[in-house]
Parts: C-alpha cells; structure tokens; sequence
C-alpha cells in the first residue's frame, strides 16, 4: 500500500469531528437535540429530532424576520423541555447572503451551538443516501445528517469593523471594475475622435488618465479643435493643472494634428458628447474610489491586520482586502484552516498501489480570498526578498513559476495568519523583507489621496500594534 506522511487526526472525523466529540462529551446522547435549519429568502424551515434521528417535531416554516426567529426559538424551547434535553445543537447552510441575519439573531438567544455548513457538505450527504430528488424536507435531513456527521464549524459572528472592511473592499472591487470598463470605453472613443493621439509620448499610459489628459479631451474632442492651438498654450493648458510638459511635447502634439486621419464622419458629434459624459464619470468615479480607499485603510489601522504593512510590497489595498475576506478571523484555528478556506490546500489522490505525484490545489474555498491571497503572493515572489528567496529556491528545485507562485502565497497566509493572531510585525530570522517603516505607507498613501488631515489620527491607531 502507499505510504502517506500525514499526521493521523486525533478523531476519525478529522478537526471537524473532534470540534463535534468535544462537544457531545460527557453528555446523554438521548438528550441531546438537533435543529436543523433550511435557508431560504423570506421563508426557513427546520425540524427538530434527537441524536439518533427521531424526529419530534416535524418540518415546519417560519419567516425570516425577528417574529419568525422568536417562534423557531419558542418551537425549540417547548420541545427541550419535554424531552429534558441537556443539549441543543443546531445546523444550517452558508447561503450566500441570506443566513448571516437568522444566525446572528439565533446566536443572540443564547445558541451558542450553531454549526454553519458547507452546502457542498448536505449536498453529498444527499447524494449518500441514493436521493435524486431535491426538496426542503430532503435538504432538512441531509444538513440533519451533515451535522451529526461532523461536517460543521462553529459559528463566530463578525466584528463590525472587520466586516465593513470586507463590504468596503468588495465595493471598492466592484468600482475598479467599473473604473476600468470606462476607461476602456474612453480609449475607443478616442480612437475614434483622435485616432493615434494616445501613442504620443505625453499621452502614454499612465499619462493618458491624468486629470489634466481628460480635462484636456474634454475640451479639445476633435483633431480641428486642437490643430488651432499653440504649443505654448498646450503646455501652459497642463502646467495650470499640476503637470508639467517640455516645449517639444506641444510641438509633437501640433504635428500629430497634420498626420492623422481627417475626420469628417458626421457622427462625431455624438462621439464628442458621448465622451465628454464618460470623461465626467470616470472623474465622479476615480474620486469614489479615493474616499473608499481612505475608509478603507481607517478600518485597517484599528485591527491587528494593520500589521501585514510591516511586510515590504504589501501595502494598504492589499492588506485591506486580505483582512476583509478572512472575518471572522476566530474561525480558523490554525493556518492551515485559513489556506483551505481559500481552496489553496492541495490534494491527493492515493489508491492500494499508486500514490498521484501531482498533488493539485483544490480550489474549493473563498474566490475572493484565494483572488487577494494569490495577488500578494505574486508580487511578493517577485519583489520581497525573504519570499523571493523561497521563490528562487523552489524554482531551481524544479518547480513551475505556478506552482512556486502558489507555495509563495501558502506561505505568506501562514506568517500572516500568526502575524494577526499574535498581534507581532513581521520578524522573519533572516531579516529580510521586513518594511523598513511601516506607518510610513500610511502617510503616503493618505498624501497621495489629500487626506493629510488624517495622518495623526490613523497613524496613532496603528501605534499600539506596532509599539
């Protein structure tokens, strides 16, 4: 047979299943009950039962609303208390958006029991028991099954902070995307109005989305427009406006106008107008994205993941979102535990001859954890020396770029993981890596945004984790 060096866990359930035996120790299983619950929009069902799997009160639906909480809680109380029951354990499914408000409510009557569950978890149970079907009572059975079977973690209500960071983050994504899209709708249209303008030297990238660019589009949307201008003026139009120019960009710029296409379509007055609005969007936009940005890194400066700023090339953006997809943080009791949330752990396949080599991540956790996560382990291997020493090393052993980018990320969410947890900067043996001044990211990144008004105070939050 083929030998495996994993350590063999303590319960035959694995952590899960001794997080359950702890649970359930020292107790009478015959009074012991199980609720579990089926969420839904507006409507849950949930049944109640004993350990073994006799059912005491059937299915039964309540609204999703404090009304309806009260009447599964007042439901659960009358049968405890017929039964004598010692201990009260109840399940429901991570569905999406929907549970976070019926479990925070059920936490708050006391259930300190409340297992959440992975669907992918009852939806094997139900396919355990050979059921092709799918109802709300199958489900209430399968999650039933689930929980017994030790298939559930604990539920940890999120610290506020911590979860308007996440919402902040995820917000602040949606908008780059938008952000992006705009841009890529502005380029178009400047292809179409100005076409070549953008591979002039002073409209290259980054250039191009300089405020003084777009103010410059526009006011000046067509080829005719900005043939009248002197290169004086042009250079003086973006000195005005924090940038500066030599004499030769306006002459280019000048030239360009007696080399591009005419232009003569009678729909460039839509264009020009068209783009005037997605010039002001982008501008409405850029200055939201600013504002989150700075919110952002005022929630960061108050949690101990403030901290990942000591590692060198991770800076707020990305320590922010990092922190915000990870809440509640008392979930994971071990790294490990946070690198398989992101479906980063890898997997094997072994049978009584043969042991697979290629051992594969299973890409089952959080996409948006495991997008971050991957995010700073790439730019980590690339440009922090303690990782891209590791990188280097693991690369000349044989390893793919993929795979040593993934190793990297590992790595980092474990130093991260007990960074947070015992609330220490980075102190790698080695000395490297280490970001020389951390509350320096800090004021730049408020500078660059003009929000120097609010260096003192969120440098002072960040003081007591780094003191």
């Amino acid at each position: 047979m083929a030998k495996s060096n994993e350590r063999i866990p303590q319960h035959i359930g694995g952590s899960k299943g001794n997080l359950l035996a702890e649970k359930l120790k020292s107790t009478d299983l015959e009074k012991v009950v199980i609720v579990p619950i089926e969420i839904g929009k507006s409507y849950h069902k949930a049944l109640v039962a004993d350990y073994f799997g006799s059912i005491f009160k059937e299915p039964f639906e309540f609204h999703s609303s404090q009304e309806g909480i009260s009447f599964l809680h007042n439901t659960i109380s009358k049968v405890s208390r017929e039964r004598q029951a010692e201990r009260i354990l109840l399940g429901l499914e991570a569905t999406g958006h929907y549970y976070k408000k019926p479990a925070a409510s059920i936490y708050e009557l006391g259930y300190n029991n409340l297992f959440v569950l992975n669907p992918l978890s009852t939806a094997q149970c139900r396919k355990a028991g050979l059921t092709w079907s799918k109802t709300d009572e199958i489900d209430l059975r399968a999650i039933g099954q689930a929980l017994l079977s030790g298939y559930g973690t604990i539920y940890r209500p999120e610290k506020p902070i911590w979860e308007d960071l996440r919402q902040l983050c995820r917000y602040r994504r949606f908008q780059v995307k938008h952000q992006t899209a705009l841009k890529n709708k502005i380029h178009a249209m400047l292809d179409n109005l100005l076409p070549g303008i953008t591979e002039l030297e002073m409209f290259k990238d980054p250039c191009l989305w300089n405020p003084a660019s777009l103010e410059f589009f526009s006011k000046y949307p067509n080829v005719g427009l900005v043939s009248r201008l002197r290169p004086r003026y042009i250079v003086d139009f973006f000195r005005r406006r924090g940038r500066r120019l030599s004499p030769e960009d306006g002459h280019q710029l000048i030239r360009w106008t007696r080399q591009t296409f005419n232009q003569n379509s009678p729909a460039n007055s839509t264009r020009e107008e068209i783009l005037k609005c997605l010039v002001s969007e982008l501008k409405k936009l850029s200055e939201n994205i600013c504002q989150l940005e700075i919110k952002l890194l005022g929630h960061l400066v108050q949690i101990p993941a403030v901290l990942l700023l000591s590692i060198n090339y991770v800076g707020p953006i990305r320590a922010g979102e990092f922190a915000g997809e990870i809440t509640p943080f008392e979930q994971y009791p071990n790294s490990r535990a946070l690198i398989k949330a992101a479906g980063l752990d890898s997997t094997s396949f072994q049978s009584t001859t043969r042991e697979s080599a290629d051992h594969p991540i299973s890409r089952k956790g959080s996409r948006n954890l495991r997008y971050i996560s991957i995010d700073i382990g790439d730019a980590l291997m690339k440009h922090n020396d303690y990782f891209a020493y590791f990188t280097n090393r693991l690369m000349e052993r044989g390893k793919s770029k993929d795979c040593a980018c993934v190793a990297t990320t590992t790595r980092f969410m474990r130093v991260a993981f007990w960074m947070i947890n015992d609330q220490k900067p980075f102190q790698p043996p080695n000395g490297l890596g280490v970001s020389k001044d951390p509350q320096a990211k800090i004021e730049l990144f408020l500078t660059q945004r003009h929000a120097s008004d609010r260096i003192e105070e969120y440098v002072s939050f960040a003081k007591r984790y780094f003191e």
